[in-house]
């Protein structure tokens, strides 16, 4: 007998030049998280199945016809995980880190698996990355995490990105969605191919993902999903559409556009390029899911977070001979606003201290500002920056050196420069 000693179909072994550009990949979005100040969490290769067709939805074709689930020697279902939100929100719970400062920032690095035919950039194994932002429903928390999918794409090298960005709604207005839709359906079913027969009746949503021609051609003059939010659903979005205008991020909204997983609320996302030549060219995408915390059984907490293919972007990567170098570290700063009214001015501060590659974080979720410092000290940051009526009034900052106790007035307008060098200054411990 031939023993099989090659690797599994639908897996491949990465070396030589593959692994610089792996690396290039991770050690760019490991800086990038670092500047938007998210952590890095490790989970289980495998999780008990129920975490995953409790959370992606019975009735999609990944819980249905893709995960590798098996029994261990006690009987107990086990799955190899298909993709990382679930994980991260479930150690979120079991972990009790909604009793931290919100929201809880999260990023991860790692393998997934999926039962699939095997095609380029699109493995059985697969290495993905994403964050995972826990504990806010601000809008701008959800065009953060936009701004740093858009913001890995421009670093790595990409051009000519554009965001496509639809809303789904809660539940309640979705509700109502769906029945139209499954009416506009009806007289169409038999024109639908045999998976969006099936879809019609278990999750209606995913006959959007369909890319059949006629079932793409029935799809024409449906409902659209914005007609039917709610005020409060309506507002987030207009909100999220709003910020980022301020951020100048081109996006369209895509009326067609859904997420494959049941979890998802409200904003959802995926970044595309039209460098690529080809109907494929998504890079990544997410969106926010307000109800999967509590879900898991933890207290009702909103998310948002995105995910992104490592493999599939090194394979896009090497075909446009794409290299950009990394930024050295600077210091930490947080920016505290003081009401939500102030937000777009916060948004200015912080999209030019990140561009300029400074960590810097600021409270989505505002209290008062010696709560907050005493935050800004605990967490270790060498400066924060006040934003609050009169600053906004004046178009000023006042930034407080944390260690000194410094407090600098700088006009916005025409103190960019001095910004810089104030923070530039030598953040060690040992200076005095």
């Amino acid at each position: 007998m031939v023993m099989n000693v090659n690797a599994p179909r639908g897996t491949i072994d990465i070396f030589g030049e593959d692994i610089k550009y792996r690396n290039f990949i991770i050690d760019t979005a490991r800086e990038l998280f670092s500047v938007f100040n998210y952590q890095e969490i490790v989970t289980p290769t495998f999780e008990y199945t129920e975490v995953f067709t409790r959370s992606i939805g019975e009735g999609t074709d990944i819980v249905q016809k893709e995960m590798y689930t098996f029994e261990d020697k006690k009987g107990r279902s086990l799955t190899l995980r298909p993709e990382g939100t679930a994980s991260v929100v479930r150690a979120f719970v079991e972990n009790k880190m909604f009793q931290e400062h919100l929201p809880v920032k999260l990023f991860y690095i790692g393998s997934m698996f999926r039962y699939e035919r095997p095609q380029k950039g699109r493995m059985r194994e697969f290495s993905q990355l994403g964050v995972e932002s826990i504990g806010t429903n601000n809008p701008m928390m959800d065009v953060e995490v936009i701004w740093l999918l858009n913001s890995l794409f421009k670093e790595l090298g990409f051009v000519d990105l554009v965001l496509l960005i639809n809303s789904i709604g809660c539940s309640n207005c979705r509700e109502s969605f769906v029945e139209d839709f499954k009416a506009f359906i009806l007289p169409h079913l038999e024109k639908l191919c045999p998976d969006c027969r099936k879809r019609y009746t278990q999750n209606p949503l995913r006959i959007f993902d369909c890319k059949n021609r006629h079932c793409r051609k029935v799809l024409e003059g449906s409902p659209r999903v914005l007609s039917y939010l709610c005020t409060d659903c309506r507002e987030h979005f207009e909100k999220v559409l709003g910020y980022l205008d301020v951020l100048k991020i081109k996006y369209r909204i895509d009326h067609s556009l859904v997420r494959g997983f049941d979890y998802y609320t409200q904003t959802i996302f995926e970044i595309v390029s039209y460098q690529i030549e080809s109907a494929q060219n998504a890079l990544g995408g997410g969106g926010r899911y307000n109800n999967l915390v509590e879900q898991f059984g933890g207290p009702s907490l909103p998310a948002v977070g995105f995910a992104v293919g490592i493999d599939r972007t090194l394979m896009l990567l090497k075909k446009l001979c794409i290299e950009v170098n990394l930024n050295e570290n600077r210091p930490r700063i947080y920016l505290i606003v003081l009401d939500e009214e102030y937000s777009s001015y916060c948004l200015e501060i912080l999209q030019y201290l990140r561009e300029h590659s400074y960590t810097c974080d600021t409270n989505y979720n505002a209290k008062k500002l010696g709560t907050e410092l005493k935050w800004a000290e605990k967490g270790g940051y060498d400066f924060s920056i006040i934003v609050g009526e009169d600053e906004v009034k004046t178009h000023n900052i006042t930034v407080k050196d944390m260690k000194t106790r410094n407090q600098y007035r700088i006009d916005w307008s025409t103190g960019k420069k001095e910004i810089l060098t104030l923070l530039s200054r030598d953040t060690s411990p040992s200076r005095r």
